[in-house]
């Protein structure tokens, strides 16, 4: 599926397959730039697809892309707060 098949998605199941293929070894990359560990950073990306799954598909797939960015990077500091916290 290319990026202009986006349009064509219309569950969550789709969206997140999707996203999967296209964005997990970036975002895991990504994460690990703020976390610097790759379990972590794993987990962090999981999180991000778990709450792709639960939103709408239509309000996200438009902005793909810089919605997991920004949520991965949000739960990658939350990690990081909640380990300064410990």
């Amino acid at each position: 599926m290319g990026v202009t098949d986006i349009e064509m998605i219309n569950t969550a199941d789709e969206l997140v397959e999707h996203a999967l293929k296209e964005y997990e070894s970036p975002l895991i990359g990504y994460a690990m730039t703020i976390l610097k560990d790759l379990e972590r950073s794993r987990d962090v990306v999981q999180d991000t697809f778990i709450r792709l799954y639960k939103q709408d598909v239509e309000k996200v797939k438009g902005g793909l892309k810089s919605w997991l960015y920004t949520v991965c990077r949000n739960r990658a500091l939350d990690v990081l707060r909640k380990e300064k916290r410990m």
